[in-house]
């Protein structure tokens, strides 16, 4: 199962921090002041990229956490191609800035994972992966990336269990990302607004109604 523990930045960055790192104290000797204080703020940049805060999961076990850090950039009613099932997404899309975490969106059992890459275009990478919860519950996270830059650490393994919140990847320099819910959920966030991973609420599930969104 992926671990809770890890530091305030990102592990997947360190060998580029450590080359950053490297340089400035070559260019501290060897170099003008100039060049250094260049590559020292890029050191700066580079570390405040790449924080991975601890975040603080609420504590209700029906919630569906936001698994990255972004904008909600749409919210209502999809198909589920994955599950051939009718659903809720909500769009969120991480900006450059952001946090680059990935955080299971319930707790559960890692049912499915998917890849693929576009036939028209290599560069655009598709990852979804299937969360379902002890009631039954179905989530599906699918990742999107535009472009060479983007690339993903999952740490996800079909049969294990994860916790909500958890962390469980890293899409360095963000992308997009569709949460797809059961259709009785309900939505707490709105377009517009920005959500942290692991800790803002993006829905909760409702059990009055059938607890799957997945076709009988």
């Amino acid at each position: 199962m992926p671990s809770n523990r890890y530091p305030s930045i990102a592990k997947e960055a360190w060998p580029i921090l450590m080359i950053i790192i490297g340089i400035v104290c070559f260019l501290n000797f060897y170099s003008s002041i100039l060049i250094f204080s260049i590559f020292s703020i890029i050191l700066l940049i580079a570390v405040y990229l790449f924080r991975d805060p601890f975040r603080e999961v609420p504590p209700q076990p029906l919630a569906v956490v936001s698994p990255v850090h972004g904008v909600v950039t749409k919210v209502g009613s999809a198909k589920e191609i994955r599950l051939d099932s009718d659903s809720i997404r909500v769009r969120v899309v991480m900006r450059f800035n952001d946090i680059y975490s990935l955080r299971s969106p319930i707790e559960g059992k890692i049912i499915e994972q998917w890849y693929s890459r576009s036939s028209k275009n290599k560069l655009h990478q598709h990852l979804d992966f299937h969360v379902q919860s002890d009631e039954g519950d179905n989530i599906i996270t699918a990742i999107r990336f535009r472009n060479f830059l983007r690339r993903s650490y999952i740490y996800l393994n079909s049969g294990e269990r994860i916790g909500q919140g958890q962390r469980c990847g890293y899409l360095c320099f963000g992308g997009i990302i569709d949460i797809f819910l059961p259709v009785e959920s309900k939505i707490f966030v709105k377009v517009g607004q920005h959500v942290n991973s692991g800790s803002t609420v993006l829905a909760e599930l409702i059990h009055s109604e059938p607890k799957s969104a997945i076709k009988n």
